[in-house]
């Protein structure tokens, strides 16, 4: 029976591509629900039958051979926005590791510990937890059925089943886990299982590459070389600029140093990291007492 609900409801989502079909949002709870004449299914139950089991980041709870052939995502609409967890350059990228024999399941994006890192697109907090050689990680589930991870970070700011929206902040970056430096592990992933992220998000222009992805299954999962093309994959092509509401910029703050005061000292009292401190203040090498800093 679940296996015959499962073949029903990627029936109805290969019919109607997500976000093609009539959402409704129940105000009672906040569910958002596509519709059908009487048929209401739950955006992400399609896939997953609103399992949220946080225990894994890979959950066996559907083979990939019960997916259609090609599968149409929908990435954003008029109305959704998106964020780059991390705008700097990209220093390891998906695929095969040579150094190490193995697959690399995502895409490391440095940057410093203590770095905000942003949730990509809206969605709810399925994990938010230490998880293995992840570290401190965040998993999110979005509407259209992908999930967007964030590992190695030095703290956490969500926590599970919490609703966010492209844009926020999640998490601080850091090098927790099995990690060799700074830097933050982004990955994307349907039916908890990965794909290239610079297929849909272009880390040079910070934009996105395409409106609708055309999933197949061959796409999923990683071998060694084989001295082939690589993989060319499809969507429309349609590049859409970056677009989230950014935080209120508040009235410019300063601090006056005491004697003893390091940047770092004046961040954990102001709630914030010292690497921000330290672009605020880019002419402050050295604090002194009575020394002005900006803090905001």
């Amino acid at each position: 029976m679940r296996l015959l609900a499962t073949t029903i409801a990627i029936l109805f989502a290969m019919s109607l591509p997500l976000g093609e079909a009539q959402a409704q949002k129940d105000t009672a709870s906040g569910t958002r629900y596509y519709k059908e004449g009487e048929m209401r299914v739950k955006e992400w139950d399609l896939f997953y039958h609103d399992h949220m089991d946080g225990s894994a980041v890979r959950l066996r709870n559907m083979s990939l051979d019960s997916l259609p052939d090609e599968l149409v995502l929908r990435l954003i609409t008029d109305s959704t926005q998106f964020c780059f967890p991390m705008k700097n350059i990209i220093t390891s990228p998906y695929g095969w590791r040579e150094r190490w024999q193995r697959p690399h399941r995502g895409v490391d994006i440095l940057l410093r510990t203590g770095d905000p890192v942003r949730a990509c697109f809206p969605g709810v907090v399925r994990i938010a937890r230490v998880v293995g050689g992840y570290g401190y990680c965040v998993v999110l589930r979005h509407p259209n059925g992908l999930e967007t991870l964030y590992g190695h970070m030095s703290k956490l700011l969500v926590k599970p089943h919490q609703i966010v929206n492209a844009g926020d902040i999640v998490g601080l970056g850091g090098s927790t886990g099995h990690s060799t430096g700074p830097h933050l592990h982004f990955e994307v992933r349907f039916q908890y299982e990965p794909f290239d992220p610079e297929w849909i998000l272009d880390f040079k222009t910070y934009s996105l590459r395409t409106r609708k992805l055309h999933l197949d299954k061959t796409y999923f999962g990683i071998s060694r070389p084989t001295g082939r093309r690589p993989q060319a994959f499809k969507a429309d092509k349609s590049i859409i600029k970056e677009v989230f509401d950014k935080p209120k910029q508040h009235k410019e703050a300063y601090y006056t140093a005491r004697s003893g005061d390091t940047f770092q000292k004046i961040a954990e009292l102001y709630n914030t990291n010292e690497f921000k401190l330290r672009d605020l203040n880019p002419n402050i090498k050295k604090i002194k007492s009575g020394t002005k800093i900006r803090i905001r």
